[in-house]
């Protein structure tokens, strides 16, 4: 949520939120969504035998990247509201998460990829570019799409 000046606004308990939108759930909060994004990345940059002061630097550049837009877009209250919201059919909630998993993965994806701006990693090509921004995009996405195994 934003206050009136347009800044977010991270859940604390009792806070007053608008009719129908509810609190993030626990497990796809912001930072949870981070983690895991930085958890695939970091594995996946270790993999390539990236030096550790550079990998500990890109996840520091992913993470902020990933904050920012997650709080532009207010994502963990979305999905806590687009999941919880009564729904007509089980089907209709599964719809529900399917595309929340496909624009919030790529608003991830879209972060990695520029956090990498100024990086030497784009020296590593077109390929490792596309592997790194993978990394990010398809953690958040499977991160929601388990929404629809509960």
């Amino acid at each position: 949520m934003k206050d009136k000046q347009g800044h977010y606004q991270p859940y604390t308990p009792g806070m007053k939120l608008p009719d129908g939108v509810f609190p993030p759930m626990p497990g796809y909060t912001h930072a949870e969504l981070i983690a895991v994004a930085c958890e695939r990345t970091e594995n996946f940059l270790k993999t390539q035998d990236i030096d550790p002061t550079l990998i500990r630097e890109t996840l520091i550049a992913l993470a902020t990247h990933l904050n920012a837009e997650f709080e532009k877009e207010g994502v963990e209250y979305q999905i806590a509201t687009w999941y919880q919201k009564p729904y007509d059919s089980p089907q209709l909630r599964k719809h529900s998460v399917d595309s929340m998993a496909e624009q919030f993965g790529a608003v991830a994806l879209e972060a990695a990829a520029d956090s990498l701006s100024g990086s030497p990693l784009l020296h590593k090509g077109k390929e490792f570019y596309g592997q790194f921004m993978d990394q990010s995009g398809d953690a958040v996405s499977d991160l929601i799409l388990a929404l629809n195994k509960n």
